[in-house]
């Protein structure tokens, strides 16, 4: 879902990989899976997590998404390896939090979980995630002048403050660091970047959820969805208002039985009234509407990254 708490553990996931992309971090042993299907499947109503949008046709699925990372890290570890720096990528974090784009996107859904947990992340799965980045964060460090090789100018100002004058002039061992460091060059070898989703289409997706919400039909929905949690004694405009209630925040001593009940009433009123179905052909009839106007750029965006998806592979057929 894309309420404010998920916003803050989706930018902290996203800062952490950045931090870690100075020891690295792998992703798995996936291999390149088919490109997204361009057609729109609902899925298994239940379960939104099985359900898909139009831009995820420009985008690449998770498998593509590893692929094309352990391409970029084998050529980072290339590269650096002719500086003769030593580097392995960190163990890849394990999941927290929504299975894709679409699980959370829309609010709760699982009965099983919103009994335990309310509107909040499984503490298991947090807490592991947490223990995988303490130990992230624990590896050795590569030296200040060996991060400005890894990342070039895309190092913390921190770091190029602290190298010594010969890596901030761009050398390392005598050889000159390539633009953007081992980073950079990987990925213009690639052609883009790990997660190779072009800020267009990044751009449109992030659109059309706050978009969706101004549907007339979307606005009844909420509205029908309201006045049924006021039956059951619950005062909220909207679905994403109850799992933003400031009072469900993550506490040490667990969910509270207020949170429970409010979000088990919200997930009763939502099936009732099919929130998320039409919510979801809402967003995707904007999408859709947006693919049409920008068919051009979106034929081309799909094109690179197909390329880069060949790339990749090429990459990782080779020693």
């Amino acid at each position: 879902m894309t309420s404010s708490r998920d916003t803050i553990l989706r930018t902290g996931a996203a800062l952490a990989v950045t931090a870690l992309a100075l020891t690295g971090c792998s992703t798995g042993q996936a291999g390149l899976a088919a490109p997204a299907a361009a057609t729109v499947t609902a899925g298994d109503a239940a379960d939104p997590s099985t359900w898909t949008l139009p831009m995820q046709a420009y985008r690449p699925t998770t498998e593509q998404t590893r692929t094309l990372a352990r391409a970029e890290y084998k050529l980072v570890g290339r590269c650096l390896k002719e500086f003769g720096i030593d580097w392995k990528p960190a163990p890849e974090l394990p999941a927290v939090g929504p299975k894709n784009l679409l699980d959370w996107r829309y609010g709760i859904h699982d009965a099983v979980m919103t009994a335990k947990f309310g509107y909040q992340v499984d503490p298991a799965q947090q807490a592991r995630y947490e223990s995988a980045l303490r130990e992230a964060d624990a590896r050795p460090r590569l030296s200040d002048d060996a991060q400005l090789v890894l990342g070039g100018s895309d190092v913390p100002a921190e770091v190029r403050q602290k190298a010594g004058p010969e890596a901030r002039r761009g050398f390392y061992a005598g050889r000159r660091i390539p633009e953007g460091g081992c980073f950079g060059e990987a990925r213009r070898t690639l052609g883009g970047s790990s997660q190779a989703v072009s800020p267009l289409v990044q751009r449109l997706t992030n659109d059309s959820y706050p978009a969706s919400t101004q549907d007339p039909r979307v606005k009844a929905v909420f509205a029908r969805w309201s006045a049924c949690m006021k039956a059951k004694g619950y005062t909220y405009p909207a679905p994403m208002a109850a799992n933003d209630d400031p009072r469900f925040r993550p506490r040490p001593e667990g969910v509270s039985r207020t949170e429970v009940d409010t979000a088990l009433a919200d997930l009763g009123c939502r099936a009732t009234h099919r929130v998320a179905e039409v919510w979801h052909d809402a967003e995707t009839r904007l999408q859709r509407a947006a693919v049409k106007s920008n068919a051009k750029a979106l034929t081309a965006e799909r094109r690179a990254l197909d390329t880069t998806l060949r790339k990749a592979a090429d990459v990782l057929a080779r020693p």
